[in-house]
């Protein structure tokens, strides 16, 4: 009777912590790609980490180097990681500064473009792919 208890238990805890895709909530996934900063004309790996936090939303972290630094850029997105639009804000390490990234999926690429936010005036900062 211990061991059905204890196996319904462990079924149970199972059960919930997975998502309704039938991932585990803690799941995520990682794609790696490239940036382009217009302003200073450099370019850079980017490695984006997703975790799930809601149907088709998404807590990130974007890391890169840029001018030989490392940085970590966190935020929330919105979409789909395989096709179709994806969209998200992201904030520097000392929060003072928000981007906006935002583009699509297609063929498991994707293809998109990023902004700095000033109050209500945003302006192109550049473009980044990741698969």
């Amino acid at each position: 009777m211990k061991k059905l208890a204890f196996t319904v238990a462990a079924i149970a805890l199972v059960i919930a912590g997975t998502t309704g895709t039938g991932r585990a909530a803690e799941d995520s996934a990682t794609l790696n790609g490239e940036y382009v900063w217009e302003n200073g004309n450099a370019t850079g790996d980017l490695e984006a980490v997703f975790t799930p936090s809601g149907e088709g939303e998404w807590n990130v972290s974007f890391n890169f180097t840029f001018r030989n630094k490392p940085h970590t850029y966190s935020g929330t997105a919105k979409g789909n990681l395989a096709e179709g639009a994806l969209q998200g804000t992201v904030l520097n390490e000392n929060k003072k500064r928000t981007f906006m990234f935002e583009g699509t999926f297609e063929d498991g690429v994707f293809i998109g473009t990023h902004k700095e936010l000033d109050g209500e005036k945003s302006f192109s900062t550049g473009t980044l792919t990741l698969r």
